[in-house]
């Protein structure tokens, strides 16, 4: 059995998808959460799916959830960074406890103990470092930025007519969700990747005036670039969400590693984990992003 944790993520739906392509009814796919009463549960329960009840927080829970599984993907979890890494430990150790032989791990890109990303040093470094010695398998996909944050503020931006985010003129990599998802599925479904360690980013990255270029053509009108201080982006960010500023707080460590060159990173990792080419910036943004006049 393979299975995916956080499966009302949108991350983790879009690896379930891929793998119900992957592998058809050759093995049972199961998937774990918090809530299984929530309606993606319900929907995966519909289609065939074992939804199984698992809290990080609870370890004894993800025991039983991992029972009987060969192969799983750890989906970073969404708490408090300074919270994070015992979550995932928590996971690790359960999966040992059931017998689970390989674990898969999304990190993120240039994760390390010196990293200006305060989720890269207090969370995915160390879990990198707690499944390396665990005794299991292992494969960890190091992704880049989603290409899905660029729409966080969508509205605002067309209505504008300006891009605006940290970095400048230094690029950054980014990659669509769906292939990350399309990437996790296939180093579930097949062997071979125990052992590595994948940085998965587009062909590219981007400067904030490459990715205003990329709106202003799938928009049919002008955006131009902004820059904006790493120190203003959580107060941004929180409004765009309709978040409380501490709820994002972490977000400027985020920037300002971007601004630092921390997330210029351009690899083939994907391409040679799915045989394809990733997703490019215009690509994605031409079946996202609504052509031609505000209205």
């Amino acid at each position: 059995m393979l299975m995916v944790t956080g499966a009302n993520g949108r991350f983790a739906q879009a690896t379930i998808r891929e793998l119900r392509q992957l592998v058809g009814a050759d093995e049972p796919i199961a998937v774990t959460t918090r809530d299984p009463r929530s309606p993606a549960a319900v929907r995966l329960a519909a289609e065939g799916i074992d939804v199984r009840e698992g809290d990080f927080d609870d370890p004894d829970s993800l025991v039983d959830a991992f029972a009987g599984v060969r192969k799983a993907v750890i989906v970073s979890t969404m708490a408090a960074n300074d919270q994070r890494f015992r979550l995932h430990a928590n996971a690790v150790d359960a999966a040992q406890r059931s017998g689970v032989r390989h674990l898969v791990y999304t990190s993120f890109i240039n994760a390390g103990p010196e990293a200006i990303t305060e989720h890269s040093r207090l969370v995915h470094f160390p879990t990198e470092q707690k499944l390396k010695s665990s005794g299991l398998d292992w494969t960890i996909l190091r992704h880049s930025l989603y290409a899905e944050t660029l729409l966080d503020d969508l509205d605002r931006t067309l209505a504008s007519g300006v891009f605006t985010r940290p970095g400048g003129r230094v690029p950054a990599a980014y990659i669509a969700r769906e292939d990350l998802g399309r990437s996790a599925a296939r180093v579930l479904a097949e062997d071979g990747h125990e052992g590595r360690t994948y940085s998965e980013t587009m062909t590219s990255a981007l400067t904030g005036e490459e990715i205003a270029a990329a709106l202003s053509e799938a928009a049919g009108r002008p955006i131009r670039y902004e820059p904006m201080p790493s120190a203003a982006w959580p107060t941004y960010f929180a409004s765009v969400l309709g978040l409380p500023v501490a709820m994002v707080g972490s977000a400027e460590h985020t920037m300002r590693a971007l601004e630092a060159g921390e997330l210029d990173l351009v690899t083939a990792d994907y391409a040679s984990v799915t045989g394809r080419q990733p997703t490019t910036i215009e690509e994605f943004l031409r079946t996202r992003v609504p052509r031609g006049p505000m209205r």
